[in-house]
């Protein structure tokens, strides 16, 4: 039971319960929407689900080769309850504080949320690649690919009811040995792509496995917390798995 307390806690506060999540992303952009000085950027939304105002000056973006931190001194990042933040992932961070230092890859790439120490993840994801237009939305504790993006506003999760038939029943979960167990039923592929990465965006494994429950060896990685993904022909499943 006190495993159980402190891997429950641990998750937490990975996942960033009780605090700002990454919302929503877009890695090309042609026309959803345009910034103040008429450029269709890429962006990231950044969403305070909670019932108080959160400050996320401080706050640190990582991808996969650049950090920045968002700037302090401007109202607009105190988010209000539910409130929503758009950054212009554009590279022209002097175009003021909500423009980055850095682009979206529009094949993919990881992105991670943190604290002002750099190193405790609020909140994660690997963005796949994707269409032109398309964005990446947070719908409970999954995410999915869209053409229908819904910068600043409530995500429409509705419209991923496809998406989720197609996946069927999906679980990843750690065995005691610290190999993955992982769990497809009811979909329509024959194989599927696993890629397990660390939370700062490193991948450690990359695999083909065939559909049904499948014993995935991790080659004795390291304990710890790790994001499990799967891509299929439905999308991109993505997940946070304690490996024991």
């Amino acid at each position: 039971m006190r495993y159980v307390l402190f891997f429950l806690i641990l998750i937490q506060a990975s996942l960033g319960f009780g605090q700002v999540v990454l919302g929503e992303m877009q890695s090309s952009n042609s026309s959803t929407i345009a910034d103040s000085f008429g450029d269709y950027d890429d962006w990231i939304e950044i969403h305070n689900p909670t019932t108080d105002s959160v400050e996320i000056s401080g706050f640190i973006l990582k991808d996969q080769l650049d950090t920045w931190v968002i700037p302090a001194g401007d109202p607009i990042t105190l988010l209000p309850p539910n409130g929503r933040f758009l950054l212009w992932a554009d590279d022209q961070e002097l175009q003021g504080p909500s423009h980055t230092n850095f682009k979206l890859a529009s094949g993919g790439e990881f992105l991670g949320l943190y604290e002002a120490d750099g190193t405790t993840v609020i909140d994660s994801i690997t963005i796949p690649a994707m269409n032109t237009d398309d964005s990446y939305v947070h719908c409970g504790v999954n995410w999915f690919q869209t053409s229908s993006p819904t910068p600043l506003t409530t995500n429409d999760c509705t419209a991923q009811v496809e998406s989720l038939s197609i996946i069927g029943n999906f679980s990843v979960s750690s065995t005691m040995n610290g190999d993955l167990h992982i769990e497809i039923e009811g979909a329509n592929s024959s194989y599927y792509a696993v890629m397990i990465f660390t939370v700062d965006g490193k991948l450690t494994r990359e695999v083909i496995i065939p559909e049904g429950i499948t014993l995935l060896r991790t080659n004795k990685s390291t304990r710890g917390l790790y994001i499990v993904e799967v891509k299929h022909p439905g999308g991109v499943h993505s997940q946070l798995v304690w490996l024991n």
